[in-house]
């Protein structure tokens, strides 16, 4: 008698890993924001360092705040060091530039940061966001948090958290409006947001 083979034997579950190609989405994108004009949103490279001093320089004190919780001096925020692991991707942290492109006027400029990092749960992966000071910078937010929603999906991940301060009133509120569910914190002032991928 032939024996029978096993077809039901479940698949090894693939893990969740910056380390590889996200499924089913493009690393660069090119998208119209009102305001702005075509914009970039591309995977950050060793080669933005410089392009992320400017950044941080025009960033205020409230916004280095509400994503940092303290306040975190510009030389701090660009020494070399730390610009050399920002500016690259592993497979614990992936992370997107939002870029104004150049044009025969003006070198090319970074407008906003987000960045994705493994939690201890294999299916959880928090999100970060820093974008400059200006009136328009509410759409920049929600390009970026769409993006990081669709690589957090695309790389496998299950959920999508972050805490924020209780202060952090546009953030909240766009993360609200993007199906985000919000838990008050036992820390006094911080909000978990969380959503379902």
């Amino acid at each position: 008698m032939k024996p029978t083979e096993n077809l039901t034997e479940p698949s090894a579950t693939r893990l969740p890993d910056f380390g590889r190609r996200p499924r089913r989405v493009n690393l660069d994108q090119t998208i119209a924001v009102k305001g702005y004009g075509k914009l970039i949103i591309r995977p950050i490279r060793p080669a933005d360092e410089d392009e992320m001093v400017r950044f941080h320089e025009k960033l205020s004190e409230e916004s280095i705040y509400m994503r940092y919780f303290e306040y975190l001096g510009l030389d701090r925020r660009t020494s070399h060091e730390r610009l050399l692991n920002i500016c690259s991707n592993t497979p614990e942290s992936y992370a997107v530039v939002v870029e104004q492109p150049a044009t025969t006027h003006r070198p090319a400029s970074i407008l906003a940061v987000g960045r994705l990092t493994k939690t201890i749960d294999a299916f959880v992966t928090t999100f970060d966001t820093l974008i400059i000071d200006e009136e328009k910078g509410a759409r920049l937010g929600k390009v970026l948090l769409n993006r990081l929603i669709k690589l957090a999906h695309a790389f496998g991940y299950k959920t999508l958290t972050r805490e924020l301060l209780v202060a952090d009133h546009d953030a909240l509120n766009l993360c609200r409006d993007r199906g985000f569910s919000l838990q008050t914190l036992p820390q006094v002032g911080l909000v978990r947001v969380s959503l379902d991928l």
